[in-house]
């Protein structure tokens, strides 16, 4: 468990070697590549797998790219969710949703103009199914936002954070699986600052506050449910006593031993 404290951090600004800065930078183009990625791929038909993997695998070369820099959160339900854990101070926070937003809207406004108009009718996929009630699409968002937090929390505990790729493909996969179960419901926005650049590039508003509330809280639940029950503290390295030593030397002797034996034989 984390036992920091909650700070503004704005010292942080003036750091001399200006991480938080660079972190920013990160987030920044991180989301932009990802909202390149996505949106290209959106604008290609239908096709709720295509899609769904698109999404995965864009998560997961932007995480590898920038992850051990910033962090690679891409997602204000994710900042929010380390800033209510202490992981990040509060400026931090503020500064990486900004970038996120930021680096979200250019990257839909580069494909819109990249595009012919012909493939734009794809990208209002952020919006409920006929079928699927406010409610209901606010619990599936919620659903969305926990269990890739959980995910999050899972790949960079303290005892795995060095198996970086291994833990970037197990966020991407959890974005795959997010968007093969919920996208044709809701188009699993998981993801607010993605769900704003399109609502702010083409004008689609409804039930937009869904798609911030339900992966910004979902986060939320996610962090404390994993810091007070299934986080496991730093395991230390085992020790190994001297009689282990000396057990283990006269083993060693007994097996030479009897491979010469063997060798004389």
């Amino acid at each position: 468990m984390s036992h920091n404290k909650y700070s503004c951090g704005f010292e942080e600004f003036y750091s001399k070697d200006r991480n938080l800065w660079k972190s920013a930078i990160a987030e920044f183009f991180g989301s932009l590549l990802l909202n390149i990625f996505a949106g290209a791929a959106f604008a290609q038909g239908e096709d709720i797998i295509f899609k769904a993997f698109s999404s995965g695998l864009g998560i997961y070369i932007v995480n590898v790219i920038i992850g051990k820099l910033s962090g690679g959160h891409i997602n204000p339900a994710v900042t929010v969710a380390m800033l209510i854990s202490r992981r990040i101070t509060i400026a931090r926070a503020l500064l990486y949703i900004i970038s996120q937003c930021c680096g979200s809207i250019l990257g839909i406004f580069m494909i819109k103009y990249l595009l012919d108009d012909i493939y734009h009718y794809n990208w209002h996929s952020y919006e409920l199914n006929e079928n699927i009630s406010a409610l209901q699409g606010l619990a599936m968002e919620f659903v969305l936002g926990f269990s890739l937090l959980l995910t999050i929390f899972a790949a960079y505990d303290i005892n795995t954070r060095n198996m970086h790729c291994v833990n970037c493909l197990a966020i991407g996969l959890c974005v795959t699986l997010g968007h093969l179960t919920f996208g044709r419901y809701t188009g699993a926005g998981m993801n607010p600052a993605n769900v704003l650049s399109v609502a702010a590039i083409f004008g689609n508003w409804n039930f937009h506050w869904i798609y911030w509330l339900g992966p910004i809280f979902g986060g939320i639940m996610a962090a404390v449910i994993y810091i007070q029950i299934l986080e496991i503290p730093l395991q230390p390295a085992k020790v190994i006593e001297a009689a282990d030593k000396y057990r283990f030397h006269v083993f060693e002797r007994e097996m030479l031993k009897m491979k010469s034996n063997e060798n004389c034989a």
